[in-house]
């Protein structure tokens, strides 16, 4: 389908991406509408991050002992103190660059359009489930729906949303390098903090527009299922009404019956 947005996502991290994206050990995420493919890093974010840990321990702490004891056997001790100090410093510098490249190892992008979301990713993630809210509610509208155009609507709308979200989450980073407390007041540093919480504000009303108008889009759709679910149970009572007919009553005939022997009875006996 042409158009698609992709999303991984793990637990610390989403890309939100125009070319396809894979991810390694993540599974796709089932949904009812095809405009969005989903992957998500399978497994619990506290192993992961337990394992991670022992890893880096491993690497920073072995390789200094390993190689400090082969050159304890062979030269003075000082020496092995100081290869085992020079590698521990080697190891520990590079232990974030490596656990970085191995953890991109695992997630293929496609092409160069994509965004990727950090401390705004619960905000995308919300718009996601406002757009499968939306799709729900296709199938009940049948013809009145074009699924197809409707499903590149949504993607495009969260592909926009995507990029606004980017977009605050690297101002915020601005605005937090601006407001460091070691820097000097002064009118350039100041129009640069107004600036900048200026475009902030603008960006929140953007993406508060937005996400009013999924929502009002979701709405609309469930508003409109509920009133032919009104309209059909009035149709369904109204039916019932005019089919009810007026059923045999045979416990007062058997009264009336009675009260007739009973009078014959009664003049036979007179």
């Amino acid at each position: 389908m042409a158009g698609r947005l992709y999303v991984a996502r793990d637990a610390h991290v989403t890309v939100v991406s125009r070319g396809r994206v894979r991810m390694g050990g993540a599974e796709r995420v089932d949904r009812p509408w095809a405009a969005l493919v989903e992957w998500v890093s399978a497994g619990t974010a506290e192993p992961r991050r337990a394992r991670a840990s022992v890893i880096d321990a491993a690497f920073v702490v072995v390789p200094p002992v390993v190689a400090g004891s082969i050159t304890a056997a062979y030269a003075p001790v000082e020496a092995a103190y100081a290869v085992g100090g020079g590698l521990l410093l080697a190891t520990s510098t590079l232990v974030q660059p490596l656990r970085r490249r191995l953890r991109s190892r695992g997630l293929s992008v496609a092409g160069s359009e994509k965004y990727t979301l950090t401390s705004e990713r619960a905000a995308f993630h919300r718009a996601v489930a406002l757009a499968d809210r939306i799709s729900e509610t296709w199938p009940a509208l049948g013809s009145l729906v074009d699924v197809p155009e409707a499903e590149q609507m949504l993607a495009d709308a969260l592909w926009e949303t995507a990029g606004l979200l980017s977009r605050r989450q690297t101002l915020i980073g601005v605005l937090a390098e601006l407001s460091r407390p070691e820097f000097t007041a002064s009118d350039d540093l100041n129009a640069q903090l107004r600036a900048t919480k200026e475009a902030l504000s603008d960006l929140d009303i953007d993406l508060a527009r937005r996400e009013a108008g999924l929502r009002r889009a979701d709405e609309a759709g469930r508003d409109f299922i509920r009133e032919q679910d009104m309209r059909q149970a009035i149709r369904s009572a109204e039916a019932e009404l005019s089919a009810t007919t007026t059923l045999p009553d045979a416990g007062t005939r058997l009264a009336e019956q009675t009260r007739s022997v009973l009078a014959a009875y009664q003049e036979l006996i007179n």
